[in-house]
């Protein structure tokens, strides 16, 4: 049951991300992309890919455990 309840806090957090940030999260963390490719991928550059990826970051950091 845990690992449940984890699993809808876990997607209720990505879902509840600023698009630009989940879209970032998930291309790095789901589809193993790097940044370099993200950015090209999405035509921006390196930097404004850090700067969404520290956002979504900073947003589940808040999942509580």
């Amino acid at each position: 049951i845990e690992m449940e309840e984890f699993r809808i806090k876990l997607e209720s957090t990505i879902n509840n991300m600023p698009e630009n940030s989940k879209v970032v999260f998930l291309m790095n963390r789901m589809e193993k992309m790097t940044y370099q490719q993200i950015a090209d991928s999405l035509n921006l550059s390196v930097k404004a890919i850090e700067k969404r990826m520290q956002k979504a970051l900073e947003i589940m950091a808040t999942l509580k455990l």
